[in-house]
C-alpha cells in the first residue's frame, strides 16, 4: 500500500516524464526527417518548373552527352573546357526539352515510336552519324545499326558485354531520345507556324528593303563632340529612365560581384639555370647513343614531352624548332641543347635516319592467330599468294574480309605506337606495290600486301628531348609564403586594395558573376572559389588562398556585392543610364545647332562633322559609319526613305547625329520569287516567335541553376 501511495503521489511527475519522452521521440523523428529533407536539398543541382533536378539525374544526363561526343569524335579524353561545354549543353538542352515537352503535353502533341524509327532507318539526323554506323563510303548505313543491335543482344544473353558494347549502346539510346526531342520541338514549331503567316504585300516590302541599295554622302557628328559639362542630367531623370526601361535591367538569376588577386607562378632564374644544366646532360647522353634503341632509351629516361617512336615521319610531325634544322644536318647529328623562348622549352634532338618513303600506302592484310599450326598456315598462305592465288578469296576462306585500305602519314604520326605498330608502319612504308610480306606480332602473324603507293616524300627518324621550363617546388613555396604573408597582414578587402600595388599584386574586379560560370577568369580549377562565393561568403569576406590553374596559380577573392534575382538596382546601373541620358541630351543639343542646315554643302561645312561616301546601304541591315566607328540602324532607315538627290537629317542615332544626301538608288539583280519570299518571311517570324516563347517559358519556369555545388 505504501508503494502504491508513493506511485499515486508521484503520478503527475510520471505522466510529465512520459509526455516529455514522447515529445522528444516525436521531435527526434521530425528532426531526423528534416535533416533528411535538408540532405536531399543539398543533393539538388537545380529546378525547372518546380521540379527538382538531383545530382544523380544531372550526372546521368551529362554522362550520356559525354559518351555521345566520345563516339562521334572517336576520342575518350576531353579537356576541362570541353567537359564544361558538354555539361552546359546537356543542362541547357534538358531545360529546353522539358519546357517544350510540358507545353506539348498541354497541347496534346506527342512523338510515336514509329516516327522515331522512321528517322533512324532513313538516317536523316545528325545524331547517328558516328563512324560505327557508317559503311565503307563513310555514309550512314541502317544495316550497321541492325547488325550492332543484334550483336549487342547476343553478347548480353551470353554475359559477354564489354565497355565498347555498352558505350555504343548508350550512344544509340541517347540518339533515340535526342531524335524524339527534336521531332517534338519540330511539331511545336510547325503548330506555331500555322499561327504566323505572311502575305504578298509583306513579302514585297521585305524584298524591296533587302534589294534596294543606296549610295549616300553621310555627315556624322559624334555625341562626344559635346562635353559632359555642357549638358545636365538629374537624379530624377535617371530614376525616370530606369523605371521606363526597367526590363532592360532584368536579372534572371542571382549573381555576385567580386575582386580577386591572381598570381601566376613562373620559373625563377635559378630554375632556368637548373633546366639548362639538365638539358646539357641529356645532350651528352643523346650524343653518345649508338643506335635507335639507345637513343629511344635516353628520350624515355629524360621524360621528354615528345615521346620517341621508332618510325620515319614527315617533317610536319616534329615541332617547328626541330623541323627547321632537319634538312641542314646529316644523319647522326645531335642538336645542341637550346632554349626556345617562343615555346618556353629546352630541347635537343638527334637525327637517326632519313629516307624517301610514300606518304600513302594502299594495302590489305590477312591475320593468322597464334596456335600450334600457325606457322604452317602462314607458310601455306604465303605460298598460295606467291603462286598467284587471289588474296581476297584466301582471306574469305579464313573468315576475313581482305579489303584494301589506305594508310596515310597523318593517321599514325601523332600517335604513340608500340613496337608491333611501329613494325607494322615501317614494313608497309618500305614495301613496293605488288609486294607481299609477313610480320610477327604479339598474338599472331600479319600477312601484308601493298597494292599502291602515292606521293613519295622525305621522312625523318628523330629522337627529341623536349622539356618545358617549369618552376621548382622551392619557387612555388616561396611565392606561396610571400602571398600568404601579405594576406595575413591585410585580412580585409579595404586593406588589400590599399596595399596590393605596393607589394606587386594587381586586383581585378568581376561584376555579375553567374553561378553557371565554371571558373573565375577562365582559370582552371577555381571551382572551390566559386562555391565559396555562392554558398559561404558574405559581402566583405575574403577567401582563403586557392591553388588552381595547372598548379601554377594562386588566388584570393573577396565578395563585394550580391545582386538578387529580379532587376539590377538603380545604383548598379546608374552610370549606364546616366550615359544614355547624356547621349540623348548631347544629340538634342547638336540637332538644335543644325536648324539652318538644309543642304549637303552646309552639312559638310559643320564643325566637327565626319563626312564620308557610304555605298550599298540597305534597309535590312545597319550601316557602318567610319567616322563614328559603329553601325547605326537610323542611317539605313534615313537613306532608304530619302529620294535620289535629296538631303535628309539631322537625325539622332545611338552614337551621334547624322545628315545625308542620296547619290544613287538601285535595285539589285535578284529577281523576286513571290512564293519563296512569303515562305522566308513567315519562317523568320516563326523563328523570332519561337525564341521569344522560349525566353518567356524559361522565365516563367523559374529555372534554378545550382550546379556550381558540384563543379
Amino acid at each position: 500500500m505504501a508503494a502504491l501511495q508513493s506511485i499515486r503521489n508521484r503520478g503527475v511527475l510520471l505522466v510529465t516524464a512520459i509526455a516529455v519522452a514522447l515529445f522528444l521521440f516525436v521531435i527526434g523523428d521530425a528532426l531526423r526527417g528534416g535533416e533528411s529533407i535538408w540532405n536531399q536539398s543539398k543533393m539538388n543541382v537545380g529546378q525547372v518548373n518546380g521540379e527538382k533536378v538531383t545530382i544523380q539525374e544531372y550526372q546521368d544526363m551529362t554522362r550520356e552527352y559525354q559518351i555521345f561526343y566520345e563516339v562521334m569524335s572517336q576520342k575518350s579524353n576531353f579537356t576541362e573546357q570541353e567537359n564544361n561545354q558538354i555539361n552546359d549543353e546537356a543542362w541547357n538542352n534538358f531545360i529546353q526539352n522539358k519546357l517544350i515537352a510540358d507545353e506539348c503535353s498541354k497541347l496534346g502533341l506527342a512523338v510515336t515510336d514509329d516516327e522515331v524509327a522512321e528517322v533512324i532507318q532513313s538516317g536523316q539526323t545528325q545524331f547517328l552519324q558516328a563512324a560505327v554506323f557508317q559503311n565503307q563510303n563513310g555514309r550512314y548505313d541502317y544495316a550497321n545499326v541492325q547488325a550492332f543491335l543484334d550483336a549487342y543482344q547476343k553478347a548480353k544473353e551470353a554475359g559477354q558485354l564489354n565497355d565498347d558494347y555498352n558505350k555504343i549502346y548508350t550512344y544509340y539510346i541517347f540518339a533515340q531520345k535526342a531524335i524524339r526531342n527534336q521531332l517534338l520541338a519540330q511539331k511545336y514549331q510547325v503548330l506555331l507556324s500555322k499561327c504566323i503567316l505572311s502575305n504578298k504585300l509583306e513579302a514585297k516590302v521585305e524584298y524591296e528593303e533587302r534589294t534596294k541599295e543606296i549610295d549616300a554622302l553621310v555627315a556624322a557628328i559624334p555625341n562626344n563632340s559635346v562635353e559632359d559639362k555642357d549638358v545636365e542630367v538629374t537624379d530624377e531623370e535617371i530614376k525616370a529612365k530606369y523605371e521606363a526601361e526597367k526590363e532592360k535591367f532584368a536579372l534572371p538569376q542571382e549573381t555576385r560581384d567580386i575582386k580577386f588577386i591572381d598570381i601566376v607562378v613562373v620559373p625563377s632564374e635559378e630554375d632556368k639555370a637548373a633546366a639548362a644544366k639538365e638539358m646539357d646532360e641529356n645532350y651528352g647522353k643523346l650524343l653518345e647513343a649508338q643506335n635507335n634503341t639507345a637513343a629511344g632509351n635516353v628520350v624515355r629516361q629524360a621524360s621528354s614531352a615528345f615521346p620517341y617512336v621508332n618510325i620515319l615521319k614527315t617533317k610536319d610531325a616534329y615541332p617547328a624548332f626541330i623541323a627547321a634544322a632537319l634538312d641542314s644536318i646529316s644523319v647522326g647529328t645531335t642538336l645542341k641543347a637550346t632554349y626556345d623562348a617562343s615555346q618556353d622549352v629546352f630541347y635537343t634532338a638527334k637525327l637517326l635516319d632519313k629516307a624517301v618513303r610514300p606518304d600513302s600506302v594502299l594495302f590489305r592484310q590477312i591475320v593468322v592467330v597464334d596456335d600450334d599450326n600457325a606457322a604452317k598456315r602462314v607458310d601455306s598462305v604465303m605460298t598460295a599468294i606467291n603462286s598467284g592465288a587471289n588474296f581476297k578469296e584466301l582471306a574469305k576462306k579464313l573468315g576475313q574480309a581482305g579489303d584494301s585500305t589506305w594508310l596515310t602519314s597523318n593517321q599514325y604520326e601523332g600517335a604513340q605506337l608500340d613496337a608491333d605498330n611501329s613494325l607494322f608502319v615501317t614494313t608497309l612504308s618500305e614495301m613496293s606495290a605488288g609486294q607481299t610480306k609477313s610480320i610477327k606480332v604479339e598474338g599472331g602473324t600479319i600477312i601484308l600486301q601493298v597494292m599502291q603507293t602515292r606521293k613519295p616524300v622525305t621522312k625523318y627518324n628523330v629522337a627529341a628531348i623536349i622539356k618545358p621550363l617549369l618552376f621548382s617546388d622551392e619557387t612555388y613555396k616561396n611565392e606561396y609564403n610571400k602571398f600568404s604573408s601579405f594576406i595575413a597582414a591585410n585580412p580585409t578587402i579595404e586593406q588589400i586594395e590599399e596595399n596590393a600595388a605596393k607589394n606587386g599584386y594587381a586586383i581585378q574586379p568581376i561584376e555579375n558573376f553567374s553561378s553557371s560560370t565554371h571558373n573565375i577568369y577562365n582559370i582552371r580549377g577555381t571551382h572551390d572559389a566559386v562555391r565559396w562565393m555562392f554558398e559561404d561568403a558574405k559581402v566583405g569576406d575574403v577567401s582563403q588562398i586557392y591553388e588552381c590553374g595547372d598548379n601554377n596559380h594562386l588566388m584570393v577573392a573577396a565578395l563585394t556585392g550580391i545582386n538578387k534575382e529580379g532587376y539590377y538596382s538603380i545604383d548598379k546601373v546608374k552610370e549606364y543610364v546616366k550615359q544614355q541620358l547624356l547621349n540623348d541630351k548631347k544629340a538634342e543639343k547638336i540637332i538644335a545647332g543644325l536648324s539652318s542646315v538644309n543642304t549637303w554643302e552646309k552639312a559638310q561645312a559643320v564643325k566637327g562633322a565626319e563626312c564620308d561616301t557610304i555605298r550599298h546601304i540597305t534597309f535590312s541591315s545597319p550601316t557602318f559609319v567610319k567616322g563614328i566607328g559603329a553601325s547605326e540602324t537610323v542611317v539605313s532607315a534615313l537613306a532608304y526613305k530619302t529620294d535620289k538627290g535629296a538631303f535628309a537629317g539631322p537625325v539622332k542615332g545611338l552614337y551621334g547625329v547624322y545628315m545625308l544626301k542620296v547619290l544613287n538608288s538601285i535595285r539589285s539583280a535578284e529577281k523576286m520569287d513571290e512564293k519563296q519570299e512569303i515562305q522566308t518571311s513567315a519562317e523568320q517570324r516563326v523563328r523570332g516567335a519561337f525564341y521569344g516563347i522560349m525566353q518567356t517559358l524559361t522565365k516563367n519556369a523559374e529555372v534554378k541553376d545550382q550546379r556550381y555545388k558540384f563543379f
